[in-house]
């Protein structure tokens, strides 16, 4: 009679459980904390007054899937992993288990399941004690605990299999750690080396992480894309405002990511299972156990450490010699790479053999390495698919966000999404990069300063794109004059001055009312002191209209790059306009009315706003005996009496008050009254 061959043996399994008990058990521990603070949040609040609000805890339990569950698993799953499949990094214990009446089969798969069981049995005791207290609470709702079980069934299954595929990689438990994490952040890594290279390499590129390749770090895309949403009940008081009620419905979007990560965790168990069963008894205890892997290791070390080693060497060492301007001397960098390419090599090959002895006959290796480090560092400088001089066209944007910083002065900033403004912004991104060379090349001359330029295409689907371009300001006379221009352009400062109260559709703002203002930095030449003045509406309607009249003829912004301190000093004025604005917003389909709130405009002077100097001295707001002090007036000022200055330094760049829109700092609330008065 055949015998029968069974490919899970109890035995093992409850071995396995009654050994790491403390494992489980104090995980277990901890996870029961969530259901014990639950029970003391729904007592403190009267444990039955929350009935029928079932929703508000699937809504948690969602979250927690989402934001918590692939967290704990990652590093959970390592656990659990190390505990049951550990004795294979130990060749005593390899010869023990293989000699134990079960077929390598039988050991895989009792040993997977019962690391399988060791993390589902926290989130059970979690999962049980919750539903119970809902139950008890009259919060249960099925769908939500069903849906929340099969989430994380099918997360515990991808990180236990991604971790079991990793141990049949590695033949001990550090090379286990370390490659574990590098496989569940592949993506991330990977991209993060290719855009460090990108912002020393190309001018204006300031790249970060984009999440191009973020599936391929798993934990990260899942709490990137997994996520609960659901509707309130909107309930109108009696004073005219909107309040939430009950939770109407709520669903888990892109969980079926979570499906497909199960079915990838079923592909690396396979995996997991065909190397085992190549998997040579005496492989315990070195770095990667799988012959094939181990040039992967060794050549994938050494790449990994040219790129971001070769690039610290050269931060550390060679910038202050090699570079010129901001981006990367790309010679230096090739040594640089090759040099910290080749140190990965032997330190990957050190472990691989277990020794220091690994010089002899490795030359082809390092040189290869080497060569392999210089071709990325000139693949990477030639921009071969154009990164540093890409400009999008006028109609792939939706809209362009330009701010810019000059030498003195804080900028400014607006969205633009006409055509003919964005193209003004484009025309000079492009004529940017065409000089980048040059522009990059000049260094700061004495007394001069830099033009900041940042410019943000946004585009209908997928992420916004950033650049950062950063000159001297006497590097290119005609670029220098078209930032001027475009800097003082009338549609960039309006909307960098009025964007935040004018109405439009992407705002929902529906009317906007101008209520008062207020003007500080008046000096008394009689008395050399300084104040202020709250203006009358109609004051302020009458300055409103002078500065948009500045706006149109190109008056602000022609500050931002003076090409001396002394011109700006000359020019900046330390006092400050705001307008004081009531308007109503609409973003609510449930409250077409709107509601209403006070919104305040601050805006720096200067000379050149002719038209706003003028209609205050018109008001009676400046005569012979009240004044505006420019900040050169100021400074000598204040070199007789204790006034005080403003502006002041920041780095090698002067900040003072002219062409400035500053963040609130003045809010005028609904119902509140405005001073009206004069100086009369």
């Amino acid at each position: 009679m055949r015998s029968k061959i069974s490919y899970f043996n109890p035995t093992l399994f409850r071995k396995n459980l009654t050994r790491f008990w403390p494992l489980w058990g104090g995980a277990s521990a901890i996870g029961a904390l969530f259901p014990l603070y639950l029970t003391m949040a729904l007592i403190e609040g009267g444990f039955r007054s929350a009935a029928g609000q079932g929703l508000e805890v699937t809504r948690l339990y969602y979250e927690a899937l989402a934001h918590v569950v692939p967290i704990i698993s990652l590093f959970y799953a390592a656990l659990c992993a190390l505990a049951v499949w550990g004795w294979l990094y130990n060749a005593r214990s390899v010869g023990l288990y293989h000699s134990l009446p079960i077929t390598r089969k039988g050991l895989f798969a009792t040993s997977f399941l019962s690391g399988v069981a060791m993390m589902l049995i926290p989130y059970a005791v979690v999962g049980g004690l919750a539903v119970l207290i809902s139950l008890a609470a009259g919060l249960f709702e099925p769908v939500g605990v069903l849906v929340t079980i099969l989430g994380v069934l099918g997360d515990t299954f991808f990180y236990f299999a991604a971790a079991t595929a990793v141990v049949f990689v590695t033949g001990n438990p550090f090379a286990f750690a370390a490659l574990y994490f590098v496989f569940h952040f592949l993506g991330f890594l990977a991209e993060w080396l290719i855009t460090f290279l990108m912002n020393l390499f190309y001018f204006g590129v300031d790249e970060t992480y984009r999440g191009v390749v973020s599936f391929l770090s798993p934990t990260i895309h899942l709490v990137e894309h997994v996520h609960a949403t659901g509707q309130y009940e909107q309930i109108p008081t009696a004073g005219g405002w909107i309040e939430d009620g009950n939770l109407l419905w709520v669903r888990l979007n892109n969980g079926w990511l979570i499906a497909v990560y199960a079915l990838v965790g079923a592909v690396l168990l396979g995996c997991a299972w065909a190397l085992y069963r190549r998997r040579r008894s005496e492989s315990a205890g070195d770095v990667v156990a799988v012959g094939w892997m181990k040039p992967v290791f060794r050549y994938g070390v050494a790449l990994s450490a040219a790129a971001g080693g070769g690039a610290l060497l050269y931060c550390l060492f060679c910038q202050d010699f090699f570079q010129k301007g901001e981006c990367a001397n790309p010679v230096p960098m090739a040594v640089c790479m090759a040099v910290a390419g080749i140190v990965g090599y032997y330190i990957a090959s050190m472990l691989l053999a277990k020794s220091l002895s690994v010089f002899r006959g490795s030359l082809k290796g390092a040189a290869g390495t080497a060569i392999a480090a210089v071709a990325v560092c000139c693949a990477v400088a030639a921009d071969p698919f154009g990164v540093e001089t890409w400009v999008p066209g006028s109609g792939d944007v939706t809209a362009v966000t330009a701010t810019f910083h000059g030498a003195y002065g804080r900028g400014a900033s607006a969205t633009v999404e006409d055509p003919v403004a964005k193209q003004k912004i484009l025309d000079a991104a492009i004529l940017i990069t065409e000089q980048a060379d040059q522009l990059d090349r000049m260094r700061k001359a004495d007394g001069d300063g830099y033009i900041h330029f940042t410019v943000t295409y946004r585009f209908q689907e997928g992420r916004p794109v950033y650049r950062y371009y950063r000159f001297p300001l006497s590097a290119n006379e005609g670029i220098t004059r078209m930032m001027a221009a475009l800097a003082s352009d009338p549609d960039i400062q309006e909307l960098n001055i009025f964007d935040r109260v004018t109405p439009t559709e992407d705002n929902h703002i529906t009317s906007a009312r101008l209520t008062g203002g207020y003007l500080d930095g008046l000096y008394s030449p009689a008395d050399q002191v300084t104040g202020n003045l709250n203006l009358t509406l109609e004051q302020a309607q009458a300055v409103e209209e002078a500065v948009r009249r500045d706006i149109q003829a190109g008056h602000f912004g022609k500050t931002l790059y003076l090409p001396t301190y002394e011109e700006y000093d000359s020019a900046a004025y330390t006092g400050e306009l705001q307008l004081y604005y009531t308007l109503t917003r609409s973003d609510d389909p449930n409250r077409p009315e709107g509601y209403t709130y006070s919104d305040t405009v601050s805006i720096g002077l200067s000379t050149y706003c002719t038209e706003t100097l003028q209609a205050l001295e018109d008001l009676g707001v400046l005569d012979q005996g009240h004044k505006l002090l420019t900040q050169a007036e100021r400074d000598a000022i204040a070199e007789l009496t204790d006034l005080g200055t403003s502006g002041g330094y920041y780095g090698d760049e002067y900040y003072g008050y002219a062409d400035t829109v500053y963040p609130m700092d003045a809010y005028v609330y609904p119902g509140e009254e405005v001073d009206a008065s004069t100086l009369h």
